[in-house]
């Protein structure tokens, strides 16, 4: 067979999808000899197929017992719809032999021998998605693994024969790197479409165990692998988060550093394919406990990646040690608050059960605030709800209790988790599936009302970056401009106890928040969060309300002119001329996300000036750093 008759699937649900092949079987040794369609009989060729592409070419180089992520892409040829809601879903079956044990077979297969089902609804002549996490043998080697695409429980879907030929090497002693697809890397894109993107090939560790205050010796090297020549670049660091204490205050500096968070900037010209390799310090906090670090790298304001680093310190710091202290510029307000606050999003009301896996990272699992065990990275925990009674399934642990059940990561708290049995495909973002989410997952029933939801409990820094309200090729000072005005929203909203068991929803009841896939696609408004982290409006000093739209007619409305009550003084009408012509569309209230990019790129306004325009009478004060 030629290598262009590959059938691959990968459904709007990329992770499910992932799970699925890995439980495809094994892989062959490759041969000389190309492998033949093996035309399992067609009960229906309405369902049909032909490989459009995958993300990774073939032969796929894995590390012995490391877990590579691919995304396949198949076009549906036939003339029934793929709805994998229903009980004819798509999925995929080892051949060769057919339905045999695949070696590659791992968390988020349905069994050995096939993958699961493809997500989404994928209409005649559209294209889906299947992701495939293939986790490697052992055994150092060639091989080759064979599939056929199925409508479950009716028939085999004509063109659906696909194969993945893998290299499993030794294992390294450096920090693994997990293979990301390329479309799910972060790219940012400026106007002249060039692209900015790393690959890092240089971390001298991703651990460290010391004393208090001592100080840690990193080495960062990237590749230049964007169409961009990189001219500066910035390597900067969060306050360190404490996985037993968080309200403590921590601290990385050391007296090299620029300033509190900036540990250094520099000029280096980096052209497409060469190296940007850079040594810096940091010095461990203070006190016994874990803790995780991290580091961001961006080149000409375009994040490269955030590293982070799991810190063990083993003793209290030397009594005659002191951190480093660094003076605020006069235009920063001091923190409100002496931590970074948590948000409880409201993710899903399943109407069966939630099935649960982390690739990064084991989760501590909760029955209410009683710790029962540990699910294992790669490992699926399956999670049910009947008459008062939740249930808890999954990598060998299992409890009934009446008391709802949290997942917590084990070590990192920016970790993320998927909802493996869950589709949230947004239309206008390209037909992903948005079902990863960084931080902590609880499974419960509501204070205000009896519906069981998924609720997504994560750092404000996190659920900021899962935000999807805006285009990646917006002008910077308008993405920090958003970033304020969703970051005030959030903060005022889950002040409000507005829902009871979560602090906003997930849709543009709140704001439209998609997680962790979002982050890829959104490269530039995520730096922007960074840029303005612990930023919020205020109106004579208190954290307000900041509503946004898409554009207006020319001017934008008033609170009371819109939804009545108690006037806002910080919400009435001010001009937006660069709406004019267009219409009103949406509530018209605080700022327009259409004229306020388009003023900031005519007008070159910072996004502290946008803030302060559409929302009268307004400071801007750091409420937590």
């Amino acid at each position: 067979m030629t290598k262009n008759i590959k059938n691959k699937v990968f459904g709007s649900g990329i992770l499910c999808l992932s799970f699925f092949l890995v439980s495809f079987g094994l892989l062959f040794n490759i041969g000389t000899v190309e492998a033949a369609d093996p035309k399992p009989t067609i009960r229906d060729e309405a369902y049909s197929a032909r490989y459009v592409s995958q993300s990774i070419p073939d032969p796929i180089t894995i590390e012995a017992g490391q877990t590579v992520w691919l995304k396949f892409n198949f076009k549906n040829t036939g003339t029934a719809t793929w709805d994998n809601a229903g009980s004819n879903y798509i999925s995929a079956y080892t051949m060769e032999p057919r339905y045999h044990n695949s070696l590659f077979f791992g968390t988020g297969w349905y069994n050995p021998s096939q993958i699961g089902r493809m997500a989404g609804v994928i209409k005649p002549g559209e294209i889906g998605e299947y992701g495939i996490p293939l986790t490697a043998p052992d055994k150092i080697g060639q091989y080759r693994e064979e599939f056929y695409l199925a409508s479950e429980n009716y028939s085999w879907v004509k063109g659906g024969y696909f194969y993945v030929d893998v290299k499993v090497v030794p294992k390294t002693a450096v920090a693994p790197v997990v293979n990301i697809p390329k479309e799910e890397k972060s790219v940012a894109t400026n106007t002249t479409q060039e692209s900015y993107e790393g690959a890092l090939l240089v971390l001298n560790r991703n651990s460290v165990e010391a004393i208090g205050g001592e100080k840690i010796k990193m080495i960062l090297g990237y590749q230049n692998l964007g169409t961009a020549t990189w001219k500066n670049f910035k390597i900067s660091a969060d306050n360190p988060t404490s996985l037993a204490v968080t309200s403590e205050k921590f601290t990385l500096a050391d007296i090299d550093w620029e300033s509190g968070t900036v540990i250094m900037t520099g000029e280096k010209e980096v052209v497409p394919s060469g190296f940007l390799r850079e040594i810096f310090y940091f010095r461990t906090p203070t006190k016994v406990g874990d803790y995780t670090a991290r580091f961001t790298v961006s080149v000409d304001g375009h994040n490269l990646e955030t590293l982070s680093i799991p810190v063990s310190v083993t003793s209290n710091a030397p009594s005659h040690y002191q951190a480093p202290e660094f003076d605020l510029d006069e235009d920063v307000v001091t923190s409100w608050l002496d931590y970074e606050p948590r948000i409880r999003v409201g993710l899903w009301e399943p109407d069966s059960e939630v099935q649960v896996v982390s690739y990064l990272d084991d989760y501590f699992v909760f029955s209410g605030i009683e710790k029962k065990g540990v699910l294992t990275k790669e490992r699926v925990g399956h999670l049910t709800y009947k008459d008062g009674i939740y249930k808890f399934v999954g990598d060998g642990l299992e409890f009934d209790s009446t008391e709802y059940i949290r997942l917590a990561p084990a070590n990192d708290p920016h970790a993320v988790v998927t909802l493996y049995n869950y589709s949230r495909v947004v239309s206008w973002k390209g037909g992903a599936n948005f079902n990863e989410y960084r931080g902590a997952i609880e499974y419960r029933i509501g204070e205000k009302s009896p519906d069981l939801w998924v609720v997504n409990d994560l750092l404000m820094s996190d659920y900021m970056r899962g935000i999807a309200e805006n285009s990646n090729s917006s002008p910077i000072e308008y993405l920090r401009a958003q970033a304020v005005a969703q970051r005030t929203y959030a903060y005022f909203v889950k002040e409000s106890d507005k829902y009871g068991i979560f602090d906003v929803v997930a849709t543009t009841g709140d704001q439209l928040y998609l997680g962790y896939k979002s982050e890829a696609q959104l490269s530039r408004f995520v730096g922007a969060t960074e840029d303005t982290r612990g930023y919020m409006a205020t109106y004579e000093g208190k954290v307000i309300i900041t509503p946004y739209f898409a554009h207006t007619d020319g001017r934008t409305r008033s609170w009371t002119e819109v939804w009545g009550g108690s006037a806002k003084p910080w919400l009435v009408s001010v001009p937006a001329e660069y709406d004019n012509g267009r219409g009103l569309y949406g509530h018209g209230v605080g700022m327009s996300q259409l004229d306020a990019a388009a003023r900031a790129e005519a007008e070159g306004l910072t996004w502290e000036e946008i803030i302060k325009y559409y929302y009268t009478g307004v400071e801007v004060e750091k409420i937590y750093d």
